[in-house]
């Protein structure tokens, strides 16, 4: 049977985004996240810069909005965009500014909700960012981990089955280019049992403990991280002194290999090597599909530190 969602009883009020059920307000899930997990999102950033981020943001979100109630194109390169990714990925619009709540303590819109089947959605959080950092994406999965939380609290026969976030930027920049992104980035849920922690800690008054922070024993051994890590940089810049001035030495005797008790140091001698440049053919060659002879080859994860 086709599901309809639910309406909350909810009040929202978009002059000061607050929300209010039966004159008890409801804090926002932004809120929670600000409060619990990401305490320091605008510290040190000008009133003015987020103001304009907030009207450009709002305009982005009613422009799709717009298209997706009542097929209105305003024809910014924004939307044009939003069109291109809902096609690629056959969203099917189902609900823009879906206001979800426990109807105890908090509340948030939805910025999309897509219909997959008879019971089935997709949530979407659009941004404008100027760029999708790992800390604002990390931010973004919690938002719409606890939107999918209470989204299937308030419809229980209902499932959550993507996450995703749609990225949208066309803004000029001062060498007069556009910083335009149009992105769509699949998000991984994280557990309902986590997200219902997360707001009971904060309705409690008491500090989450996000299972996802760093665990205690790296924390113990952090001191000892950064001295390796600050030793092997010492090392390594004694080592390449040495090496230039081996280098040199050779050079100089016109000697290709020498050879100690405990190592072997031989001379490379210069050369040359002939690379090609698939930018510069493919701008010489713009009709050539390149596709047929590109290889894809898997990259391992690594690690980075830095002290």
């Amino acid at each position: 049977m086709r599901i309809q969602l639910k309406q909350s009883k909810v009040v929202f009020y978009p002059e000061d985004h607050t929300y209010f059920l039966k004159g008890h307000e409801l804090s926002g899930i932004t809120s929670v996240l600000e409060r619990q997990l990401f305490p320091d999102t605008y510290a040190g950033v000008d009133e003015e810069i987020l103001r304009q981020a907030a009207e450009y943001g709002t305009a982005v979100h009613q422009s799709c909005e717009d298209f997706d109630s009542s097929w209105l194109n305003d024809g910014t390169q924004e939307v044009a965009d939003y069109i291109s990714i809902c096609k690629e990925h056959q969203l099917v619009h189902e609900m823009s500014e879906y206001l979800i709540s426990d109807n105890t303590n908090y509340a948030s819109m939805i910025d999309k909700v897509y219909r997959v089947n008879d019971n089935t959605f997709d949530i979407c959080d659009i941004k404008t960012y100027g760029a999708m950092t790992v800390e604002k994406l990390e931010k973004a999965k919690w938002q719409l981990s606890v939107y999918a939380y209470l989204f299937e609290l308030q419809n229980p026969k209902a499932k959550v089955r993507n996450l995703f976030v749609i990225h949208l930027r066309n803004k000029p920049k001062k060498d007069g280019s556009f910083d335009h992104i149009a992105d769509f980035i699949p998000v991984n849920r994280i557990p309902a049992d986590i997200c219902k922690a997360l707001l009971d800690a904060d309705s409690k008054g008491e500090q989450f403990q996000n299972p996802y922070s760093i665990p205690q024993e790296i924390i113990d051994h952090e001191e000892e991280i950064r001295n390796l890590i600050l030793l092997k940089k010492d090392c390594e810049e004694k080592l390449n002194a040495f090496k230039t001035r081996i280098l040199n030495a050779m050079e100089s005797l016109d000697v290709r290999t020498w050879q100690t008790d405990s190592m072997r140091i031989t001379r490379k001698l210069p050369t040359t090597r002939s690379s090609f440049s698939v930018a510069d053919f493919k701008s010489a060659n713009p009709d050539v599909d390149l596709a047929p002879y590109m290889r894809l080859s898997t990259v391992a994860g690594s690690l980075s530190i830095a002290v």
